[in-house]
């Protein structure tokens, strides 16, 4: 599914509609739309391609996109149209989600918030698309790491929710997960091609990174906050991953707030 965030997105509606079994013609339109299917299933098809999409799926179609669909069953679909700037998609994307009622449920209130408009109901319709967007990584990840080894899973979740603490090391992740740090060096490698050590400290210097360019921060205080437990450490992997010391990066970041 695309990664919405990656773009500026402008809502435009969002509603119900259903229509009969059957078979049409789409004609390119403008807008971009994402659907969540409420009931039937129904064959897209487009050049020397064709999707089949069913009850529960998602379904994103890129504007300026034609296409013919032949519906099996009575369709009934939840959608919200929306322009995405500067983008050029050349095909549907399909999503079948682990929790189909937690789409229904944001997708439903999308359609009655655009429906009623009361006060402040842009910024609810954009809170609710996002969380439609969250939902998408979130469960696309459980289902990436259903096909993994479960120890890899548990140790790669408990790094990403504790790799800000300083305490967060190999061994202790390994202690976590109840097995050997041999034995986590060895899955990590076979499932990601890295180290558990090169994957913590990257996802520190990515946060650090952030932290540096906000220029609220010194050197040894964004270190710790970012999981280092040495300014210096940290000083050297940033040095070696850009060329540049962070004290670079932090003058920069000082001269775009004056």
């Amino acid at each position: 599914m695309i990664d919405f965030t990656k773009y500026n997105v402008k809502i435009d509606s969002a509603f119900y509609i259903d229509w009969g079994k059957g078979a049409a013609v789409a004609r390119p339109r403008k807008f971009d739309a994402l659907s969540f299917r409420l009931k039937g299933s129904a064959e897209y098809e487009y050049g020397d391609k064709k999707t089949t999409v069913e009850k529960n799926d998602l379904l994103f179609v890129p504007a300026n996109f034609g296409y013919k669909i032949n519906a099996l069953k009575e369709e009934e679909v939840l959608v919200v149209h929306f322009f995405i700037e500067n983008s050029n998609f050349d095909g549907l994307s399909l999503f079948k989600p682990l929790n189909p009622d937690i789409f229904r449920r944001l997708f439903e209130e999308m359609s009655e918030v655009w429906r009623k408009k009361t006060v402040g109901y842009a910024a609810r319709l954009y809170s609710l698309f996002y969380e439609v967007v969250w939902q998408i990584a979130v469960q696309d990840e459980k289902k990436k790491l259903a096909t993994k080894p479960r120890k890899f899973s548990e140790a790669l979740s408990y790094m990403r929710d504790n790799f800000t603490s300083p305490e967060t090391t190999v061994e202790t992740t390994a202690k976590y997960i109840g097995t050997s740090t041999v034995y986590l060096r060895k899955i990590f490698r076979e499932e990601m091609g890295v180290t558990p050590l090169k994957l913590l400290n990257d996802m520190r210097m990515d946060y650090a990174e952030k932290l540096l360019k906000s220029g609220y921060y010194k050197i040894e205080e964004l270190s710790f906050l970012a999981g280092f437990n040495d300014p210096k450490y940290f000083s050297l992997l940033y040095k070696k991953k850009t060329g540049y010391p962070p004290s670079k990066r932090l003058k920069k970041a000082y001269a775009s707030r004056d």
